[in-house]
């Protein structure tokens, strides 16, 4: 099997274990495409292909990060001394922000 049989074989495993998928795995598999992709030695086709994988990994990434940082509660001290539980507090993404224009 050659290079470009054998990464079309292990992108469509991963393919199949999608639901599978934890964030640490999805990382380590993106960090793999990068590597591969920084060498320069990776014939067009499975570049494209690896890149396709690496925008759906970020994704999948970007959206766990979201949902784990939505559950974090953060324990503020109030004026008097108390502690209260908050949301943990959320950045707008670029799309969110108004212009002030």
């Amino acid at each position: 099997m050659n290079h470009t049989e054998n990464e079309a074989s292990s992108t469509a495993k991963r393919r199949t274990k999608k639901e599978e998928q934890t964030f640490e795995s999805a990382l380590a598999r993106l960090n793999e495409i990068v590597a591969a992709l920084e060498s320069g030695s990776t014939p067009l086709d499975s570049a494209l292909s690896m890149y396709e994988e690496g925008v759906q990994l970020v994704r999948f990434c970007s959206d766990k990060l979201s949902a784990a940082e939505a559950q974090i509660k953060v324990l503020a001290k109030t004026a008097d001394g108390t502690i209260e539980e908050r949301d943990f507090p959320q950045n707008k993404t670029q799309t969110e922000r108004k212009d002030p224009d």
